[in-house]
């Protein structure tokens, strides 16, 4: 029934257990499972000098945070591949890592991917900016025309 499942995968709990319930779906339909991970851009908001009141760009700080931010992604991905391999030794996996946007970049490449179902958790690591601007998992059903679990 669903030869292509596309997990989305940050690290939470909540996407945690959906790329188990992802994975376990992928090796009873014998298919493949495509774990994303979608580094966000960060973009923190200028602040004043509090000696001249004039904005700073956070410039090179900014980069090493985004940097740091990358490794931590891809070293919660690494970890989540292994854990799938252990569990599943002959399902096949194939493993995306990008940076932007991570609703969209959901989307484009369930599109690109010819998935048949994509799977998220309810709540990913976006906090309160998650709460303010609404939730990726929320975009993703709003906006996909392909089959979108939402695992709690």
């Amino acid at each position: 029934m669903f030869k292509k499942i596309l997990v989305a995968f940050d690290g939470s709990e909540p996407s945690k257990h959906a790329l188990d319930y992802a994975a376990d779906m992928a090796f009873l339909c014998k298919g493949t499972l495509i774990i994303l991970t979608v580094v966000p851009r960060v973009n923190l908001p200028l602040y004043p000098d509090e000696s001249s009141g004039t904005p700073i760009v956070f410039g090179q700080d900014l980069t090493k945070y985004q940097d740091r931010l990358k490794v931590l992604y891809k070293n919660s991905l690494t970890e989540a591949i292994k854990d799938v391999k252990e569990n599943f030794p002959d399902l096949k996996i194939v493993d995306l890592f990008l940076e932007g946007r991570p609703s969209a970049i959901i989307i484009e490449e369930a599109e690109r991917n010819g998935v048949d179902l994509i799977v998220l958790g309810s709540r990913g690591i976006g906090g309160i900016s998650g709460w303010i601007l609404g939730s990726t998992s929320r975009r993703v059903v709003d906006s996909c025309t392909k089959p979108v679990l939402v695992v709690k």
